[in-house]
């Protein structure tokens, strides 16, 4: 909910997420809709509960049963590469569960954990590939910025709502396809950016949960959720 909102969710807010109500104050969702952002959502049902009339398109599965770990990551396979050469959205969100699923009943160290692990970097690969072979000048992903992220981390025995470190930080990947400019800003200095494996420079650093939906309107040009 705080990715949305940019709002701390109360304890009320935490124990409604396993039957979630609409959310009703001003959020990043909302704002993309009011402001012509076609979006499309996959994957967890639970965003139809919390947005029930902002997606253009939806294809919600089921993510209650904590034991199933492939419905939810198979629908979001299905529906996700084909939407990719489409041009019927602005704003595309795919809400993958497995890997929350595996910890849950495997633990984080367990072999169902690492096969979703690497299902899930063949899936970024496939994606990776489709956007890249269409983001030259006037192509259908010239423009297209990727985020791949997780909403919360997880203990070695899977657990996650407490305040430990290992709960509350999790991993955020953001790809431009657009050419890097020649000259990093002063910010983004050798202290966070290290030469990757093709030689490019890739920058680390972190950021607060609570600015994402901040973030994100910035760089979409809409305006800030209310509570930010």
């Amino acid at each position: 909910m705080g990715l949305t909102t940019g709002g701390l969710p109360t304890f009320i807010d935490v124990g409604n997420s396993f039957g979630a109500p609409a959310i009703v104050e001003d959020n990043l969702i909302y704002q993309l809709v009011q402001n012509g952002k076609r979006v499309v959502m996959m994957g967890d049902d639970t965003w139809l509960q919390l947005f029930p009339h902002h997606f253009e398109k939806s294809y919600p599965f089921p993510s209650f049963n904590v034991k199933d770990l492939h419905t939810v990551d198979n629908g979001c396979i299905e529906h996700l590469l084909p939407s990719l050469y489409e041009e019927d959205w602005d704003v595309l969100i795919a809400h993958f569960l497995g890997v929350d699923h595996a910890g849950h009943i495997f633990g984080v160290d367990s072999t169902p954990m690492i096969e979703k692990l690497e299902q899930y970097n063949g899936v970024l690969k496939n994606i990776i590939e489709v956007l890249e072979s269409r983001s030259g000048p006037g192509g259908l992903h010239e423009n297209t910025f990727l985020l791949v992220m997780g909403d919360h981390g997880q203990t070695l025995n899977g657990d996650h709502g407490g305040g430990t470190a290992e709960e509350v930080e999790t991993s955020i990947f953001a790809m431009s396809l657009k050419k890097t400019p020649s000259s990093l800003p002063p910010e983004l200095n050798a202290s966070c950016c290290e030469p990757h494996l093709d030689k490019e420079k890739m920058c680390i650093n972190s950021i607060q949960q609570l600015d994402f939906a901040v973030t994100i309107s910035a760089m979409l040009g809409i305006p800030f959720p209310f509570g930010r």
